[in-house]
């Protein structure tokens, strides 16, 4: 169920006036699919691991999710990525199928590529099922 954890980032992110006036509503799963101005945000699911008792029976997963700000200034492409820490670190969610019950900052890099300076997060979520 948790393999939809980009709801909750979507939901998170573009929940955030602040954000959507610096990013408009370029907040794209894995690709922008198009072409698209500065700055935007990608976010996929790098991993997820089932959290399965002795017994077999699965209490949810952890799921570590990347999201990467790229724009073409640097000063802002850091306050993007420090109002996306805010939305996301240590903050909750219910949806229809899953809970996340946990929510955890694990790394940040910076790097410059084709004239693009790059932002990159990585979160790991503790989820619950709810059905």
């Amino acid at each position: 169920m948790s393999i939809s954890i980009g709801t909750h980032i979507y939901e998170r992110l573009s929940s955030s006036a602040s954000l959507k006036r610096l990013v408009r509503d370029k907040i794209f799963p894995i690709s922008t699919l198009r072409a698209t101005t500065f700055p935007f945000i990608l976010y996929k699911r790098n991993s997820l691991t089932p959290n399965d008792t002795k017994d077999r029976y699965s209490t949810g997963d952890n799921v570590e999710v990347e999201i990467i700000v790229a724009d073409s200034n640097y000063s802002r492409s850091i306050i993007i990525a420090e109002y996306i820490r805010a939305l996301i670190d240590k903050k909750i969610g219910k949806y229809k199928q899953f809970s996340v019950t946990d929510a955890n900052l694990i790394s940040t890099d910076e790097t410059f590529s084709e004239d693009t300076f790059i932002q990159r997060l990585v979160f790991s979520f503790e989820t619950e099922t709810n059905i």
